[in-house]
């Protein structure tokens, strides 16, 4: 099913380095979340994502961001049956994978001249990630 959309907005909710705690030639660790609301009145997709770079016991780098995504009136309505909206996990993917790559470049951006710089965030499996659909009950 395709469903048309268009990002309306990019918002960094919290961001943190610390590059001086960075040990050189170390494992560098990446967690990450993902987290998804709907506003039904505007047809909108919210997905907020975090990103943890982890060395030991040491957080070298936090970004909190969200990707506010707009959904074709049609397309949005013809996610709804009964009284219940279902957004499919694949099209959530698809959304965490656009806020993936707006981290990398904000990541990049806010670390470019520090040792942190090197540290790229690397490719994520949403799959493993993301596994149900998004399911709203509407009153």
């Amino acid at each position: 099913m395709e469903i048309p959309y268009r990002i309306i907005q990019i918002i960094t909710q919290a961001f943190e380095q610390h590059p001086d705690l960075l040990v050189a030639e170390s494992a560098v660790q990446v967690k990450s979340e993902y987290g998804f609301a709907v506003n039904v009145a505007e047809h909108r997709v919210r997905c907020v994502s975090k990103y943890i770079y982890i060395q030991g016991e040491n957080e070298l780098l936090k970004l909190e961001l969200v990707c506010i995504f707009e959904v074709e009136t049609e397309a949005f309505e013809n996610l709804k049956k009964d009284k219940e909206l279902t957004i499919p996990v694949d099209f959530l993917r698809y959304m965490a994978t656009i806020c993936v790559g707006t981290a990398r470049g904000n990541i990049h951006a806010r670390t470019e001249g520090t040792t942190l710089a090197d540290v790229v965030l690397p490719p994520i499996n949403l799959v493993n990630t993301i596994k149900e659909p998004f399911v709203l009950q509407e009153s």
